[in-house]
């Protein structure tokens, strides 16, 4: 019999994995739960990125075969939120991966992954939370510990389709201009969505052979410029396409360049989809979560001349455009040889746009801080990263980080 000293908080009845709570009944399903004194059960246990090993845990069989999505999305702290298949702690298989603030309308501290669910399989959840803690500047007081323990509501429900499947249904995206303290001018726009559910219309155009599962957006650029439409900072599970026209079956693509350069013509209405390539291993249409980043600097304009502008029998030169790429730079290298995982943060010189990462010899992909690696190969292995400025300008040389992770010990033969 467990006796709880007068005062004493006893540890959650769900905090081992044997005695994680079984979730019923018909979708959606809602359940509070609490971490409060949970701790880490094995070693190795990690429910995902800085778990701070407070770790509560449930299970689900699934009724249905389809897209689910399971979110703590209300929760009082930083959460960290993990979905498994596995019989026991030490040998689960991740079955979510990547970012973990999907959809719209997700709160800051909590988090929400959507999956393809089989019915009738089993599925194992943790909730932890967040012990990331930003680095102490020399000299500075560090900062007060981040909250790692506390209430949550664990909830999972049929994901729902967008609500922009449709052409005719297109979300108009509002953007903003603001003006810097030395007159510079900037558009800016964000955009959250996912085509989880999405279909293809029929009169749609063909982006590549087997692409589809779109979904629209209207945008109406302020002013003609040359604007970026591109992921946001922690990548696009989806490709972009822009288009003119005034129906589904009349549009005319315009292209994009490298990284979603276009010149655009203010007051023009331009259709965006954002829409799945075909699957390499089922040939359809691959579903997902997007952040779209519209950005623009904008030629000076009234709000940034002065009241009176001396005259000059000279006019001022344009500014160059920028062509300086910027200096990237690894800060901090975190390696853990039981598991073989590696985690890098990393900075740029100026401001930017976003991260590219490669691991050995994969390809540059879009990359966020920190970047974590799990389950290496034993060996040698290098991690490069490299900046974007806001110009589109990339670090042609990367930053650079060589490590590797010691064989197991075979014995003597």
């Amino acid at each position: 019999m467990l006796v709880v000293p007068t005062g004493a908080v006893a540890a959650p009845s769900n905090d081992d994995f044997a005695n994680r709570i079984e979730l019923a009944g018909a979708l959606p399903i809602t359940e509070s739960g609490t971490n409060v004194e949970a701790t880490r059960e094995w070693q190795n246990e990690e429910v995902g990125p800085f778990a701070a090993g407070h770790s509560v845990w449930f299970k689900w069989t699934a009724s249905i075969d389809g897209w689910v999505t399971v979110d703590t999305c209300t929760a009082s702290f930083q959460t960290v939120l993990g979905i498994f298949t596995g019989s026991d702690v030490e040998h689960l298989t991740r079955v979510t991966k990547g970012n973990a603030s999907e959809m719209p309308g997700c709160s800051s501290s909590g988090r929400r992954f959507t999956f393809k669910a089989v019915s009738g399989t089993e599925y194992e959840i943790g909730v932890d939370g967040n012990g990331f803690s930003v680095p102490t500047p020399p000299g500075e007081p560090p900062p007060p510990p981040p909250v790692t323990e506390g209430e949550f509501t664990l909830r999972i429900e049929e994901t729902q389709a967008p609500v922009n499947d449709d052409f005719a249904a297109a979300t108009p995206i509002p953007g903003e201009v603001g003006e810097e303290p030395d007159g510079t001018r900037r558009y800016h726009a964000q955009v959250i969505g996912y085509n989880w559910k999405a279909t293809t219309e029929g009169a749609e155009p063909f982006y590549e052979p087997g692409a589809g599962a779109s979904v629209w957006y209207s945008w109406t650029p302020p002013e003609t410029a040359d604007y970026r439409i591109s992921g946001a900072c922690c990548g696009s599970a989806l490709p972009f396409a822009l288009f003119t026209g005034d129906s589904l079956g009349a549009l005319t693509q315009v292209p994009l360049g490298e990284f979603g350069e276009v010149h655009a013509t203010g007051g023009t209405r331009y259709w965006i989809a954002a829409y799945g390539k075909p699957d390499a291993e089922t040939g359809e249409p691959s579903m997902g979560s997007f952040q779209m980043l519209i950005m623009a600097v904008l030629a000076p304009g009234p709000l940034s001349r002065p009241p009176s502008v001396p005259s000059s029998p000279t006019p001022a030169s344009p500014s160059p455009p920028d062509v300086i790429p910027p200096e990237t730079k690894i800060d901090k290298t975190a390696l853990r040889a039981a598991t073989r995982s590696a985690r890098f943060w990393f900075s740029a010189s100026e401001a930017v746009q976003g991260f590219q990462c490669r691991l050995d010899k994969g390809g540059f992909e879009p990359c966020a801080a920190p970047r974590a690696y799990k389950h290496l190969k034993a060996g040698r292995h290098v991690f490069r990263v490299r900046a974007v400025d806001l110009a589109g300008n990339v670090d042609g040389s990367a930053a650079i980080a060589r490590f590797r992770f010691p064989r197991p010990y075979q014995g003597r033969r």
